[in-house]
């Protein structure tokens, strides 16, 4: 069993993997944690069993050596070993950090020597492929764990490589062995401990890695869950890549903290109709994605029939004058109102339904700028769409716009706990326990982002009358 810690029944006090271990526990087979879509069919695990492959999954992990404090480099795509290997090795205390599968070999072997990974888990045989390339260069990586056996036939006498499916017989018969092992090395975790990097873009010179803790995660999942009340077996569609702080945030702070499903659609041509089946109730992504939504929606009405485009148009109209109203704290008049539920029921709720998303509560838009039209006109036609903000070193979105406050050229307001100050030259600084502890191997940089606890972001900023934070640059 996992030890309480003394005092408290904060679970910001826990590490990632503690964590699952509660929620396996208050959830068990009665929630789903994760579900996966294959050939056209949903595959789910509930919590338990998403508990067991974490288990197993890091028994298999300590028999290939790793130890507490070594790092792991993950090249993996939006799967559930994904979550599984990540959380079963941050379980015996290692960090992680991903790379994105798009990475070329020279890449990826500036990442494995910078962090002097000792295990490297990767996709599939094209991961694999650049892996063996620069093996001579990344002397100091023992093992290569690679999940998807396709094509790998021919590399079976290669002993620098293990699937996964080795790593789980290996791991169930070490927990046979040690039955003890796994929850003496859960225990051992603090919530203060490193529990992943990120590489930052960076807009000059060599991206840095942000290092996030424990309690970093569990606090931005904390701080969302209470900003807009989610609850256990709420939905979120991972659509993000693994190496990007969104998915990182919402994969393991949000849902471990709120008990939310996570779901991995089967492609990117099929997110849409999985949106139908899934219905998630919150969705983050770039904002090129809504722009391309709402330019297909508006090619269809331009070709659909004279009566059609008039209803819709009609139906904006309506929604905009609704919306505007709202966002200035007025009250819509009755026969807005009116009108608004009537054209919700006829154009609204038909067309979300028909493009995935008629079961929103709640979608944002991060990275690059938005056409503040673009929000207008989802939010006119019944999307929630909101802009948010925020950046891999606190710990991933921490600014949002609240509902029914929705102003298009601002980035909303702090997220519960959260403070934010802008400093004599407009630079925007972000307070919270969600911060990140620091650039890996690299104390002046470190120090040079903070300012008496506060973080530097870098973007010039002003905060308006009611409150609502603008960017205007960096």
């Amino acid at each position: 069993m996992i030890e309480q810690k003394s005092g408290t029944t904060d679970d910001r006090m826990l590490t990632l993997p503690q964590l699952l271990a509660k929620k396996a526990g208050l959830l068990g087979k009665d929630f789903t944690a994760i579900r996966e879509k294959a050939y056209g069919i949903w595959h789910t695990f509930n919590w338990e069993e998403y508990l067991r492959y974490v288990r197993v999954t890091a028994m298999g992990l300590a028999a290939l050596g790793l130890r507490r404090g070594e790092n792991v480099i993950l090249i993996l795509n939006n799967h559930p070993e994904w979550l599984f290997t990540e959380i079963g090795a941050q379980a015996l205390g290692a960090v992680t950090m991903n790379v994105f599968t798009s990475a070329t070999p020279d890449e990826l072997q500036s990442s494995i020597q910078r962090t002097q990974a000792t295990l490297v888990i990767a996709q599939d045989q094209e991961q694999v492929d650049k892996l063996i390339e620069i093996q001579g260069n990344i002397s100091h990586v023992r093992q290569v764990v690679y999940i998807d056996p396709t094509g790998m036939r021919s590399y079976r006498d290669m002993t620098w490589l293990q699937s996964y499916a080795c790593l789980l017989q290996a791991g169930e018969e070490l927990d046979r062995k040690s039955p003890d092992l796994f929850e003496q090395e859960l225990n051992r975790g603090k919530s203060k401990d490193i529990a992943l990097m990120i590489q930052t873009s960076g807009t000059t010179g060599m991206s840095k890695l942000a290092m996030l803790s424990h309690r970093s995660m569990t606090s931005i999942g904390k701080q969302w869950t209470q900003a807009i009340s989610l609850k256990s077996g709420e939905n979120w569609l991972s659509m993000s890549p693994p190496a990007w702080i969104v998915d990182q945030m919402w994969g393991f702070g949000v849902s471990l903290y709120s008990g939310m499903t996570m779901n991995f659609p089967e492609t990117p041509e099929t997110v849409t109709e999985d949106f139908r089946e899934i219905g998630p109730s919150v969705i983050i992504t770039a904002s090129r994605f809504w722009e391309d939504l709402a330019s297909k929606i508006r090619v269809k009405m331009a070709d659909a029939g004279w009566i059609k485009r008039r209803l819709f148009h009609w139906a904006e109209k309506t929604g905009r004058a609704v919306i505007a109203k709202q966002s200035a704290g007025e009250e819509p008049a009755w026969h807005q109102k009116i009108l608004h539920r009537c054209a919700a029921w006829f154009v609204y709720e038909p067309l979300l339904d028909r493009i995935g998303c008629s079961r929103f509560r709640n979608a944002y838009t991060g990275g690059h700028p938005i056409s503040p039209d673009v929000i207008r006109f989802f939010q006119a036609i019944g999307l929630n769409l909101k802009q948010c903000y925020g950046l891999t070193e606190a710990g991933g979105i921490f600014q949002v716009q609240p509902d029914h406050q929705v102003k298009p050229e601002t980035v909303g307001k702090p997220l519960p706990g959260v403070e934010i100050m802008l400093d004599a030259d407009q630079e925007v600084m972000v307070k919270s326990d969600s911060l990140f502890s620091g650039y890996y191997r690299d104390f002046q940089t470190t120090e040079q982002a903070f300012h008496n606890g506060w973080l530097k972001t870098g973007d010039a900023g002003y905060i308006d009358q009611d409150g609502h934070l603008i960017i205007i640059g960096r």
